[in-house]
């Protein structure tokens, strides 16, 4: 009986974490205050996230307080009562720590964690100017699991 050779590539994982992506729809120019709470009701205090300049419609506020929290409530509020109201559409980002030389650049590639074992993708390349550098998955949310590898290119 003949066998057939095998082969076996083993991927270092990759750490990431979970972090909320509060997209914000003002009118441009607006100065915001976006304040977030684990917990709802009288005597619960707001504290306070990001304090921003609208320059984007949405502008993108990316939570990174600590852990994600089981639960976590959001609000904006604006100076200019005048101003038409903000809106706040929330997802989830993985974030993935990148490190090393500043200046040299890291593919990133994602495949589906259920599939076929060849179907990788390239994320981005991202060239670094700190270390540690946070990238960010925007499109992960609601998408089947995913695995990523980190590829330093020369």
């Amino acid at each position: 009986m003949d066998i057939a050779p095998a082969s076996l590539g083993v991927i270092a994982p990759v750490p990431r974490s979970t972090v909320a992506a509060i997209y914000l729809a003002a009118e441009l120019g607006n100065y915001l205050h976006l304040e977030y709470s684990d917990a709802f009701g009288p005597g619960h205090a707001w504290l306070p996230l990001s304090d921003f300049t609208v320059t984007n419609a949405p502008q993108l506020c990316l939570d990174l307080s600590g852990p994600l929290a089981a639960e976590r409530f959001y609000r904006a509020w604006q100076a200019n009562a005048a101003a038409a109201p903000s809106r706040l559409d929330l997802s989830l980002a993985t974030a993935i720590p990148l490190t090393g030389a500043l200046g040299s650049s890291v593919r990133i590639d994602c495949i589906n964690a259920i599939g076929p074992v060849d179907a990788w993708v390239t994320q981005a390349t991202v060239t670094l100017t700190t270390s540690p550098q946070l990238y960010f998955d925007l499109t992960a949310f609601r998408q089947a699991p995913r695995l990523y590898r980190l590829v330093p290119l020369p």
